[in-house]
């Protein structure tokens, strides 16, 4: 039996060139949605005003020539529109219906309904219209004719095919219910301009200064000012050029317009295809963009991989390589072993390449599927199925040209994961939110003997993972139909995360919550320094510091004013007029409701870039500059209200518009290693000119390598200090996190100890012990033997003739000796066994004590003594916990008021009861919440304002929240008894 249950829908989010990329080309598409189907489009037309619209043309697009059909209406409006396209792009066609006359328009895609594209009994209603003028010059003023025009209607509607006659002018009609968004100008050799009717999308917030329209009583003025042209060559991996291959530019910014203009909602229009050498050419790239460009391929054989070009530093020419498309392939069965048809199977990619491989395909009658993707990616391949699902398959790279067999499928019923959101502050349902799940499929670290190329050496964690969504219903309830897996669950603002598993279960319910944000008007008023007057136009920029994304912008009125809705969120200003000579930087709170800003000179920096090896100036060399605005947390920060520059022939650059007092930091970009080249910060006062002359670029930095094994013995060997200096320093750190001290007497070269140090570091059996164990390595090499000797008659060992190259001593947590172990014991005659070895190690275990049993005895104590409970999750394994553990261990003013329990991750159960007292609290740990004597939780470790875990309390909001926790919850301890304890946190000490 299939089970039934009411699902919102749950569906993948692409973003624009992914949906682009569907329609112009089938690469990735599924097999079902690859399929041509014929279909008919019915319906009706009605004019204007409700009448049947006899004789008009109905006309159904798709970009690139895809589908171009028209019919004529009935005497009574009734059409019917035969068709045939591949089914994923039904919800993309575009149905562009006109009165007989002409005079009367209607332009908008094909409706989506219950997640169905409605192809029948359709009613479209033409709407009056309105006639558009737009006048194409040139860099002189003087007409361009035989300028391609195009404008944006509401999205995604467009307007395009539009030329200029001999005036350089153009008229079109649209109807008038539609709104211009964008129009657009360009002609090869000539350039391209464009205008967009829209505030920036930081500045729709703001409440004062109006959205621009498109000037319909005089008409646009589109000027055309010279060309950077592009060429692009293509070529296969094997270097061979590939041509027919369709490009297009994507995003271009002009710096005097408010938005960019993307050129994805015109790729008919602006794109080229290679030639039979694999080049192609834009040649009507405007030479005023600086910016990144995003050149977008389309195949139905290769892989969609982006092509970047900065025209700041590029010569015109940009190569791309694309790889081949390779095949993922298997059969989908039931639990009895036939196979299942018209089961949907998707492949979800992640490698080093900026863009992920995503393809999706139904099963056949034989219950096979093939899914092409891009090679150099590991995935993970599961089943999507409002009511089938299985186990994913994933740990397993994609090779060029090396299809993958057999990733097979058996289905059971697919397990219902279900909840409600809800508003943390009241506990009332939320509807109508997203609520979000992301799969994830191995990591490239976890699969062994797997390694990706990885040509700009990055650092990028690399794991595959799909992602689902659901729409609350009124009631604030969810569900998803998923398989097995390790999933987080998400809130809308994906502001935390909560982990779970599924391993067959039929249902699982889990709860979500939320903080609703909180909208405040800011308002305000920005004025010259120097005078005190008004500051028209000026633009202010908002950066809230907690990096979410909501970042904001306002311009102030003629007489200086602004005002602005923004959430509840501390926030950093930039303020700057209009021609950038004044500006300040303030910070705003997150309640705060005005603000007035008094605007200071501008300064500027000039200099000479000098090339690190040779000492000579260093041409065409960018230079990228920005305030560090810090994280609300204080553990992170985010570079903004900058930008970039070029050096010239002879190195110069010279950078206006800084802002008095604030310190910029500035980077070369990234080295081949994938590495910042950070320059000394600048700080300028304000109206300063400051000459920094010659600035060398320093030493590119060197990546982190992970030590070799070698390195690893080494260095556990040579801490600093004796070996009885050593000894009693780890006295210390046993005790307080109850673990056994394993004293390893030998010579780092001896095979047993290389043996013995190898499985410590590398074979995941010793992850069985390894949680017991402190080590403490001890030389016994010639020169050292005699400081070894010493401690082994401290713990009433000796260390002569053989048993100076290989000894092992135990302690247990208390620095009582409970075992000597020689070569005897753990070694297989001359060599060192892993079984024997651990066998040993796991005689000598700490006492695991019951996590509930121990929480029950600290709140009776805390009941007894009128006190609260510190419960402080941790680990063996985690320096925080240490710290944290040290500090309170040496600093006991806090048990006046508090009892401390420790849950430590090898108590039983102390995972799931921190899990249940979390409450999913977001960070890693040390993790700690105070309860009063019946076990209310009264505080956490999550800072209030941000939901941050402050772990370990070194940064000053952390200790400003560890301070909040103990006043609010202190009974005998004053304020400035907690003042006094909390000053007292210090660096961490020097570990083994």
């Amino acid at each position: 039996m299939r089970p039934c249950w009411p699902l919102r829908r749950v569906a993948t989010i692409f973003w624009i060139p992914l949906v682009l990329a569907c329609l112009l080309t089938s690469s990735t598409a599924a097999a079902e949605d690859n399929e041509r189907i014929s279909i008919q489009i019915t319906g009706k037309v009605l004019t204007a005003a409700g009448a049947p619209a006899a004789d008009a043309t109905v006309h159904a697009s798709l970009p690139l020539g895809k589908l171009d059909a028209r019919a004529k209406t009935n005497d009574d409006g009734t059409f019917e529109l035969p068709i045939k396209v591949h089914r994923i792009a039904l919800s993309s066609i575009t149905m562009r219906t006109s009165s007989s006359d002409g005079e009367q328009l209607a332009i908008e895609r094909l409706k989506t309904e219950n997640d169905e594209v409605r192809t029948e009994d359709l009613v479209i209603q033409l709407s009056e219209t309105t006639t558009a003028a737009v006048r194409v010059i040139d860099g002189d003023g003087k007409p361009v004719s035989n300028a391609a025009v195009a404008a944006q209607l509401n999205f995604p509607n467009t307007i395009t095919g539009l030329t200029t006659d001999d005036s350089g002018s153009v008229t079109f009609r649209f109807p008038k219910m539609d709104r211009i968004e964008s129009i657009v100008a360009w002609k090869d050799h000539e350039g391209l301009d464009y205008r967009v009717y829209a505030l920036p999308r930081h500045q729709r917030s703001d409440t004062l200064t109006e959205t621009p329209e498109f000037p319909i009583d005089r008409g646009e003025t589109l000027r055309l000012e010279g060309t950077k042209p592009l060429q692009v060559r293509i070529t296969d991996d094997s270097g061979k050029p590939i041509p027919s291959i369709r490009n297009y530019v994507w995003l271009l910014k002009k710096e005097d317009q408010p938005d960019q203009l993307n050129l994805s909602y015109f790729v008919e229009a602006f794109s080229e295809s290679t030639d039979n050498n694999g080049e192609l050419a834009f040649d009507w790239i405007p030479s005023w963009h600086t910016t990144l460009l995003q050149i977008w391929p389309s195949s139905d054989d290769f892989v969609r991989t982006r092509g970047n070009y900065d025209p700041a530093t590029g010569d015109g020419v940009l190569e791309m390589q694309l790889d081949r498309l390779v095949p993922i392939g298997g059969k989908v069965t039931d639990a009895d072993g036939p196979p299942v048809p018209d089961i949907r199977v998707s492949a979800r990619g992640d490698g080093y390449t900026m863009d992920d491989s995503y393809g999706t395909a139904t099963t056949d009658a034989d219950g096979n599927y093939e899914i092409r993707v891009a090679p150099e990616q590991i995935y993970l391949v599961t089943v999507k199925d409002p009511r089938w699902a299985s186990t994913p398959q994933t740990g397993f790279a994609v090779r060029a040209n090396t299809p993958v067999t057999n990733k097979n499928f058996v289905l059971r019923e697919a397990t219902r994961v279900f909840g409600r959101l809800t508003d943390e502050s009241t506990g009332e349902p939320i509807p109508n939110k997203r609520v979000i799940v992301y799969q994830y499929g191995t990591d490239l670290n976890s699969i062994e003997g797997v390694e990706l190329r990885n040509p700009d050496n990055s650092r990028k964690w690399v794991r595959p993972m799909d992602y689902h969504h659901a729409i609350t219903d009124e009631g604030g309830q969810f569900a998803f139909a998923l398989g097995d897996g390790h999933y987080d669950i998400r809130p809308p603002e994906q502001e935390k995360a909560d982990e779970f598993d599924i391993a067959g279960q039929s249902e699982l319910e889990i709860n979500v919550s939320t903080v609703l944000r909180t909208e405040v008007k800011l308002t305000g008023k920005v004025t010259a320094a120097a005078d005190g007057e008004a500051v028209a136009s000026a633009m202010l920029a908002g950066v809230p510091q907690n990096f979410r994304g909501r970042d904001w912008q306002a311009r102030t009125g003629t007489d200086g004013t602004f005002s602005v809705m923004r959430y509840k969120e501390p926030t950093y200003v930039h303020v700057e007029n209009q021609d950038k000579t004044l500006a300040a930087v303030v910070i705003v709170a997150p309640e705060q409701t005005t603000l007035n800003v008094s605007l200071h000179a501008t300064a500027s920096v000039t200099g000479r870039l000098l090339a690190n090896e040779t000492k000579e100036p260093l041409p065409n060399q960018k230079i990228t500059y920005g305030i560090d605005v810090p994280s609300d947390t204080g553990r992170s920060w985010s570079t903004r209200f900058g930008g970039s520059v070029v050096t010239d022939d002879e190195g110069q650059f010279s950078i206006d518009g800084l802002v008095g007092g604030q310190k910029y930091s500035v980077n070369l970009g990234v080295t081949e290693e994938g590495l910042y080249r950070s320059l000394p910060k600048w700080e300028v006062e304000s109206g300063e000119t400051l000459s920094l002359g010659d600035v060398q670029v320093p030493p590119p930095p060197k990546r982190y390598v992970p030590p070799t094994l070698e390195e690893r013995i080494a260095a556990a060997f040579a801490v600093k200090g004796t070996p009885i200096e050593r000894y009693e320093r780890a006295l210390k750190p046993i005790k307080l996190v109850k673990q056994h001290l394993l004293v390893v007497f030998g010579q780092s070269e001896d095979s047993r100890i290389h043996r013995l140090m190898q499985i410590r570091y590398e074979d995941k059996d010793f992850r069985q012990v390894r949680d017991e164990y402190l080590f403490l390595a001890i030389p016994t090499e010639d020169d050292k033997r005699k400081p070894a000797m010493a401690l082994a008659e401290e713990l009433d060992e000796s260390i002569e003739g053989e048993r100076g190259d290989f000894l092992l001593v135990i302690l247990d947590h208390e620095g009582k000796k409970v075992a000597t172990v020689d070569s005897a014991a753990v070694c297989d005659g001359d060599e060192l066994s892993k079984e024997m070895l651990l066998k040993v190690l796991g005689n000598y275990y700490v006492e695991k004590h019951d996590a509930n049993e121990l929480l029950g005895q600290a709140l009776a104590k805390a009941a007894k003594e009128n006190k609260c409970v510190i419960v402080q999750e941790t680990a063996t394994w985690c320096g925080p916990c240490h710290r944290l553990s040290g500090f309170l261990a040496e600093n006991r003013e806090w048990e006046e008021d508090f009892i401390l329990v420790k849950m430590d991750h090898r108590w039983e159960g102390a995972y799931e009861l921190m899990k249940e007292m979390r409450e999913g609290a977001k960070g890693g740990i040390p993790w700690f919440a105070i309860l009063d004597a019946s076990g209310k939780k009264l505080a956490t470790s999550n800072d209030e304002k941000t939901g941050d875990n402050i772990g370990f309390p070194s940064s000053k909001q952390g200790q400003a929240h560890f301070a909040f926790m103990l006043n609010q919850t202190r009974q005998r301890l004053s304020e400035e008894d907690v003042a006094n304890f909390v000053s007292k946190l210090s660096p961490p000490d020097e570990d083994e």
